[in-house]
C-alpha cells in the first residue's frame, strides 16, 4: 500500500496542504550497516580497548616497579659488604702509614716497615698483599724484601694491561685515598692469580710525599663476596668500574647480553646527578642502576632483566590485539547480518503502517535517524501486541468465569447461551460442583480481608486440582464469603484424593486470620446442563457441617438424613411472648438462655442451629403479628428484615442475634426507641471519625455493627441528614483542610493517604467539588492570607 503527499493550491506565496499522508522512505542496507557497525564499535569495541590499555598499562608499570626494587635491594647489599671491606680497608692503610713512614736511608726501619706488612698480610683476610713504593730511593718493599719497581712490576706482579707507565706515574703522585685509581695486577710467577691494586700516600697531614701504599686484593676472594650478594639464579647482576671506566670485577651471574660499550657507559654515567649516590635509567630491556662508592672511585652498576616480565605484558598486549580484531570482524559480520535480514522485515512492517502528518513539524521528521524510525515502529507493534494478549486473556478468563457460574447457578436462558464446547476443553465423563464456605473467626476481620482470603484459596485450588492429568476444573467466587469449584473429571476417588490435599495445604497457609472452612461435594452428574443439581446437593451438605470443627470435606452420599427436632415446649414459646408484651425484659433473657440451653448439647450442626433460630423467629414473629393491630407503626421492618435473614456461624452468634431482635421488640413497644437509635447514631459518628482515613466503606460499618448495609445506610441518612459517603468525605475533606496549613513539607498525594484518599485524583477531584479550588491552590491562598 503506497500513500501520497497531496498539496493544495498555493495562497499568498505559501503551500496549503490537505489531507497530507507520508509516503515511508526506509533506509537502504548500507547505511543501516554502518550505524550498527559504529554502534558495535563504540559500544562494545572501544570499552574493551580502553579496559585492556588501562590494564596492560597498570600490570607493565607494577611489573616494571618491581625489577627496578630488585636493583634497588642488590645496591643495598653491595652497601652492606662490599663498602664495609673497603673501609676496612681504608682504615688499615691509614694505620700502616703511621709505622711505614720513616727514613729510607735507615735500614733498621725498613726491617720494621718489612715486618709490619708481613703481619698485616698475615691478620688480613681480605688483603693479600701490602707493599710500600718511596719515591726518593725508587724502592719497593713487601714482606718478603726491597725491589726496584722495573724488576718488581715485570716478575713480582704484572700490570694486567698497558698501564704500566700510568700505574708507575701514580705512585710517584701525591695520592688521596679517595679518589686514587685503581688498577689490576697479575701473579708474575705465573699461578694465574689476578688482583685488584688500591692505593694511598703518606703522609696525609702535609704536602710532603716520602712514599705511597699499595693494597693488593685478590680478585677470587672478591668475586666470591661480590657472588653471594647476586645468586647465579637471579635475573640481576652488576659490575664494578673505575673512573676510567675500566672494569674492575663483574658479577658471574651476567644475563647482562648486550654489554655497554664505552661511549654508553660514559653517557649513562654522566647522566648521574651530582646531589645523587645513585641513578636509574632503562637501557634495550634492562633496569640499570648505578651507585658512587664512598671509599673508592669505584662505581657499582647493578641491572636486572626485563625480558622474563615481558613475557607476560607481551602476551597481554597481543591478546588484546587478537581480540580486538576478532571482535571488529565479530560486529562487522553481525551488522551485515541485521542489515540484511532486518532490512526487508522490518521494511515491510514500515511500508504497511500509513501515519497522518497533518499535525507533523516536517522540518523535525526529517531529523529522525532511520534506526530511531526502526526502533519506534517496533516498539509500536510490541505494545500493540502486548495488549491485544492482555486483553484476549482477560476476555477468556472473564467467559470462563461467566460460563462456570451460569452452569452452577442454572440459569437456563444464559446455559442457552454458552455452549459446552466454548469452555475450558472440559474431556472427562463426570462432573461435579464443591461448594467451599469460608467464615471468618476473627469479629475484627474486614472485607478486604475476606477477599483477599478467598482469592488465595483460589489459587490453591488451582494449582491443586488443575495440574492433575484426570481432572480439570473452573474455580469462581459466589457471595461473599463462598467459592464455588465446577470440577471435571475421570475418577471421584482421585477428586476427593485431591480436594483432601488442598484442605491440608490451606490449613497450613501462614496467613495471620483465624477461619473455618466447609467443603461440600454435590454427587457427580453426566452432564453440563444438570451440573445445577450437583450444586444444591453440595449447598444441602454444607448444612451438616459441624459447629466446632475448622476445616472438614463433607460429601452429599454420606449424609445421614436422621430427623431431628429442637427441643421447644409450648409452655416456653407462651412464656417467651408474655414476657415480650409486658415488657419484662430480666425475666425473658432467663427464658430465653433456658430454651438455647436445652438444645446446646444437641446442635452439632449447622442445620440444627439454623432450626432452632428459624423457631425462635418464628415466635417473634408471631409478637409482631400479635402487636401490630395496636401500634401500626411500631416495628421498622427493615430492622427485623436484618434478624430474620441472618445467616448463623455459630452458636454465640445466633444467641446475640435472639436477643438483639427481642430486645430491640420491648424498647419498640416502650417507647425507648428514640434513646437507642440517639446511642446508635452515635456510636457510628464516633466509628467513622476514629477510622475514617483508613479504607472505612459501609459495609465495614455495617460488619462492625452486625447490620445490613441497605437498612444502615437509611437509617444513617435519617439520623444525620446526610448520607454516609458524603458524610465521610466532609471528615476526609476538613482534616485534609488542617493538614495543608499545617504540614508544609507533605505533598499533596501524602495528605490525600493521611486522610484516607489512596489515589491521588480521587483526592483532587473530592476537595475541588467541595472547596471549589484544588488541594494546591488552597494551600497557596491560605499562605498569602496569613
Amino acid at each position: 500500500m503506497r500513500s501520497k503527499i497531496h498539496l493544495g493550491n498555493p495562497k499568498g506565496g505559501r503551500f496549503e496542504m490537505k489531507n497530507r499522508r507520508l509516503q515511508m522512505h526506509f533506509p537502504n542496507t548500507s547505511s543501516v550497516f554502518f550505524k550498527l557497525l559504529s554502534s558495535f564499535i563504540i559500544l562494545i569495541l572501544v570499552p574493551i580497548l580502553i579496559f585492556g590499555s588501562l590494564a596492560y598499562f597498570l600490570f607493565s608499570n607494577a611489573l616494571q616497579e618491581e625489577v627496578k626494587k630488585n636493583n634497588e635491594l642488590l645496591l643495598k647489599h653491595v652497601h652492606v659488604n662490599i663498602e664495609q671491606k673497603m673501609e676496612e680497608v681504608r682504615q688499615t692503610l691509614y694505620q700502616i702509614s703511621l709505622t711505614v713512614d720513616v727514613d729510607p736511608g735507615n735500614p733498621t726501619k725498613l726491617l720494621d716497615v718489612s715486618k709490619t706488612l708481613n703481619r698485616i698480610k698475615g691478620t688480613q683476610s681480605f688483603i693479600d698483599d701490602v707493599y710500600v713504593y718511596y719515591k726518593e730511593k725508587n724502592w719497593i718493599i713487601t714482606e718478603s724484601g726491597l725491589f726496584y719497581p722495573d724488576y718488581f712490576f715485570d716478575y713480582v706482579y704484572k700490570p694486567e694491561t698497558n698501564d704500566r707507565e700510568q700505574l708507575l706515574q701514580k705512585l710517584q703522585d701525591r695520592n688521596l685515598f679517595q679518589d686514587l685509581g685503581t688498577f689490576k695486577l697479575t701473579d708474575g710467577a705465573g699461578s694465574g692469580k689476578r688482583y685488584i691494586v688500591v692505593l694511598s700516600s703518606f703522609p696525609l697531614y702535609n704536602a710532603g710525599i716520602r712514599g705511597t701504599l699499595v693494597v693488593l686484593i685478590n680478585e677470587t676472594k672478591f668475586m666470591s663476596m661480590m657472588n653471594s650478594v647476586n645468586p647465579s639464579d637471579a635475573q640481576t647482576g652488576f659490575y664494578i668500574v673505575n673512573e676510567q671506566l675500566q672494569t674492575i670485577m663483574e658479577s658471574d651471574a651476567n644475563h647482562f647480553n648486550v654489554r655497554f660499550s664505552d661511549w654508553k657507559l660514559q653517557q649513562f654515567l654522566n647522566e648521574t646527578l651530582i646531589e645523587s649516590p645513585s641513578n636509574r635509567v632503562r637501557y634495550n630491556n634492562y633496569f640499570v642502576s648505578q651507585f658512587h662508592s664512598n671509599v673508592t672511585d669505584w662505581k657499582y652498576i647493578a641491572f636486572s632483566s626485563a625480558a622474563h616480565i615481558f613475557k607476560p605484558v607481551f602476551f597481554l598486549r597481543n591478546w588484546m590485539v587478537i581480540t580486538s580484531l576478532f571482535l571488529l570482524s565479530l560486529g562487522v559480520m553481525l551488522s551485515i547480518f541485521l542489515a540484511r535480514n532486518l532490512y526487508k522485515p522490518i521494511g515491510e512492517i514500515m511500508r504497511s503502517f500509513q501515519f497522518d502528518m497533518s499535525a507533523v513539524d516536517w522540518k523535525k521528521e526529517k531529523k529522525i535517524s532511520e534506526l530511531e524510525l526502526i526502533s519506534s515502529h517496533i516498539h509500536y507493534i510490541t505494545e500493540r501486541n502486548q495488549h491485544l494478549m492482555q486483553s484476549e486473556t482477560e476476555h477468556i478468563s472473564l467467559l470462563k468465569d461467566y460460563y462456570a457460574k451460569t452452569m452452577i447457578l442454572g440459569v437456563p436462558e444464559e446455559r442457552m447461551k454458552v455452549r459446552p464446547d466454548s469452555a475450558a476443553g472440559f474431556k472427562y465423563p463426570l462432573f461435579s460442583v464443591i461448594a467451599a464456605k469460608i467464615e471468618m473467626t476473627d469479629p475484627l476481620s474486614t472485607t478486604f480481608q475476606q477477599m483477599n482470603f478467598n482469592s488465595r484459596l483460589i489459587e490453591v485450588f488451582n494449582q491443586l486440582l488443575n495440574n492433575d492429568a484426570d481432572i480439570s476444573c473452573m474455580v469462581t467466587n459466589i457471595g461473599r464469603n463462598q467459592i464455588s469449584i465446577l470440577a471435571n473429571y475421570e475418577q471421584e476417588d482421585k477428586l476427593t484424593l485431591n480436594l483432601q490435599a488442598a484442605m491440608e495445604q490451606i490449613s497450613g497457609l501462614p496467613e495471620k486470620v483465624r477461619f473455618s472452612l466447609a467443603l461440600g461435594i454435590g454427587r457427580p452428574c453426566d452432564d453440563l446442563l444438570t451440573v445445577n443439581r450437583s450444586y444444591e446437593e453440595a449447598l444441602e451438605a454444607l448444612n451438616y457441617r459441624e459447629v466446632d470443627k475448622t476445616i472438614q470435606l463433607i460429601q452429599h452420599q454420606d449424609i445421614h438424613f436422621v430427623q431431628k427436632f429442637v427441643d421447644y415446649p409450648i409452655d416456653l414459646e407462651q412464656q417467651i411472648i408474655g414476657n415480650v408484651l409486658s415488657g419484662d425484659y430480666a425475666k425473658l433473657e432467663t427464658v430465653l438462655n433456658e430454651t438455647i440451653d436445652r438444645n446446646r448439647h444437641a446442635i452439632n450442626s449447622y442445620l440444627l442451629l439454623n432450626d432452632l433460630y428459624n423457631t425462635l423467629m418464628a415466635t417473634a414473629n408471631k409478637i409482631i403479628q400479635r402487636s401490630s393491630g395496636k401500634k401500626e407503626e411500631v416495628f421498622d421492618e427493615a430492622v427485623i428484615s436484618i434478624y430474620m435473614n441472618k445467616e448463623m456461624t455459630s452458636l454465640e452468634s445466633m444467641k446475640d442475634s435472639v436477643f438483639g431482635i427481642y430486645r430491640y421488640m420491648i424498647e419498640t413497644l416502650y417507647g425507648n426507641k428514640e434513646s437507642k437509635n440517639y446511642d446508635l447514631k452515635n456510636q457510628m459518628i464516633h466509628y467513622i471519625e476514629s477510622h475514617f482515613s483508613s479504607d472505612i466503606s459501609l459495609t465495614t460499618l455495617a460488619d462492625h455493627f452486625n447490620l445490613n448495609p441497605k437498612y444502615l445506610s437509611r437509617y444513617f441518612k435519617d439520623q444525620t441528614g446526610t448520607n454516609f459517603i458524603q458524610y465521610v468525605n466532609r471528615l476526609r475533606i476538613d482534616q485534609a483542610k488542617l493538614l495543608l496549613l499545617k504540614e508544609k513539607s507533605l505533598h499533596i498525594d501524602e495528605i490525600g493517604e493521611k486522610v484516607g484518599y489512596l489515589n491521588k485524583n480521587t483526592f483532587i477531584t473530592t476537595f475541588k467539588k467541595h472547596e471549589g479550588m484544588t488541594p494546591g491552590k488552597f494551600r497557596e491562598l491560605s499562605t498569602q492570607n496569613l
